[in-house]
C-alpha cells in the first residue's frame, strides 16, 4: 500500500500559493476559487465566490463529454484557478489532476481553509 508522504509528494509536481498570495488575487476577475470539499462543508462556508467541484468528481467535470462536464474549463482557457479544501490533502490532489487534464493556470493553496481561515480578516 502507498505512504501518505508517496500520495502527497505530488505537490512538488503542481503550483502551490499561500493563503495570502491567494488572498491577493481573491478580487481578480480573472481567477476562478475552486472549493473540492465536500458539498456540507462548502455549505458552512468558502472563499469569496468560489465554486463547488467535489474531489470525488472532478475528472467528470473536466472530461471532455462527460455529462458533467463544466464548461468553465473549455470557454475560459486563460482563466487562473486556484483550489482549495480542508487542510491541503484534497486539494493537492486535485490540482495535480486537473493539470494533468488539460487545465493549464491552476494552483493549490497550502493548506486549504485552515490556513485562509487564519489570514481571512
Amino acid at each position: 500500500m502507498k505512504k501518505f508522504d508517496d500520495l502527497m509528494s505530488v505537490r512538488n509536481e503542481i503550483e502551490n500559493i499561500s493563503a495570502s498570495g491567494a488572498k491577493k488575487k481573491l478580487n481578480d476577475p480573472n481567477v476562478q476559487f475552486i472549493d473540492v470539499r465536500d458539498k456540507e462543508s462548502f455549505s458552512k462556508g468558502t472563499i469569496g465566490n468560489a465554486i463547488n467541484l467535489d474531489r470525488g468528481l472532478l475528472e467528470f467535470y473536466l472530461a471532455d463529454g462527460s455529462p458533467l462536464e463544466n464548461d468553465m474549463f473549455k470557454n475560459n482557457p486563460d482563466k487562473e484557478y486556484v483550489v482549495f479544501c480542508g487542510v491541503g490533502g484534497q486539494g493537492t490532489l486535485a490540482t495535480k489532476t486537473m493539470k494533468d487534464m488539460g487545465v493549464k493556470n491552476v494552483k493549490n493553496i497550502i493548506g486549504g481553509m485552515k490556513e485562509w481561515e487564519k489570514i481571512k480578516d
